[in-house]
């Protein structure tokens, strides 16, 4: 953190580094509405203390509506819309790019107390909340000052986006693949039914694309994805987000929580990967008479 010194100290990292026993779903929602309520009481004092917030309203006239960072806090809770302009007013002071004031960007953490327990709990085996708030803080500091009324949405996708990657600290739940990496490694990316460590067999699992029976299915649907590349049929991009999930599929998990997962991984919606995933699958379909010709 800069030298400006933010009203509470927030580490990352840390807390995920410790093995904790597992609560339950109330317990762990009790525990992160009593740190969010512990950093909000801190930094609302701080800035009463301080007269802060009178002088930012001075330079950034987007904090205006609201008297102090409390009264917004409960503006916010009341879907106030003027508040998606305050988060954007305070990511601006607290951008190292614009104000760099450290205690603006805790305020803009603050004030999105709600996408930040929904981030905790989404990310749950892999982070605290006290990750998620130091997280928030860190992608304010990093932020254009001139982010609009988006900022909210921008700031709080970022956060889960920077979480899931293991770069991050964090152990993610499914890793990260590609279509060279799993060529590489021959991982068994078996399309059509599927049997579990247990050994149960899961025919409900379809196609990517129906094609002719090989003895190597990894290597014949490189190839069909390799060729797919080359024409112009699908970008790398897309190839990637097949594998990921034909990843986790064969690590065990059903599709509707192997989309899950890997949405969280992108910051985007299940069924964003769903409507991805199905319009490459589409493509590839149409592409299939081409490929075959061009295999024969």
């Amino acid at each position: 953190m800069s030298a400006n010194h933010p009203a509470h100290e927030v580490t990352i990292g840390a807390a995920s580094q410790i093995p904790t026993p597992r609560l339950s779903w109330s317990d762990g929602q009790h525990q992160r509405r009593k740190a969010q309520s512990a950093l909000a009481t801190s930094v609302i004092s701080s800035l009463e203390r301080s007269g802060k917030w009178a002088k930012w309203q001075q330079v950034e006239p987007r904090l205006a509506g609201f008297a102090s960072l409390e009264e917004a806090r409960e503006g916010w809770r009341r879907r106030d819309e003027r508040c998606y302009q305050v988060v954007a007013g305070l990511t601006a002071l607290g951008s190292r790019r614009g104000g760099d004031d450290d205690d603006a960007a805790l305020a803009a953490a603050v004030l999105l107390e709600e996408g930040v327990n929904r981030v905790a709990m989404t990310l749950t085996d892999v982070c605290e909340i006290d990750d998620v708030n130091a997280t928030v803080w860190e992608e304010v500091k990093g932020a254009e000052p001139q982010v609009d009324c988006h900022a909210a949405t921008y700031l709080l996708r970022r956060t889960r986006q920077r979480l899931s990657r293991p770069a991050a600290g964090m152990v993610s739940r499914v890793a990260t693949t590609s279509l060279d990496a799993r060529t590489e490694t021959n991982n068994s990316l078996v399309l059509g039914s599927h049997t579990d460590g247990a050994g149960r067999s899961d025919q409900d699992r379809d196609l990517i694309l129906a094609g002719p029976d090989v003895e190597d299915p990894v290597e014949d649907l490189a190839d069909l994805l390799t060729w797919a590349r080359e024409v112009g049929v699908i970008d790398t991009e897309e190839i990637d987000l097949l594998i990921e999930l034909l990843a986790a599929e064969n690590d065990g998990m059903a599709r509707e929580e192997a989309q899950r997962v890997v949405g969280e991984r992108r910051g985007v919606a299940m069924r964003t990967i769903r409507r991805r995933r199905d319009r490459t699958a589409a493509r590839l379909r149409d592409a299939a008479p081409k490929y075959l010709a061009a295999i024969a």
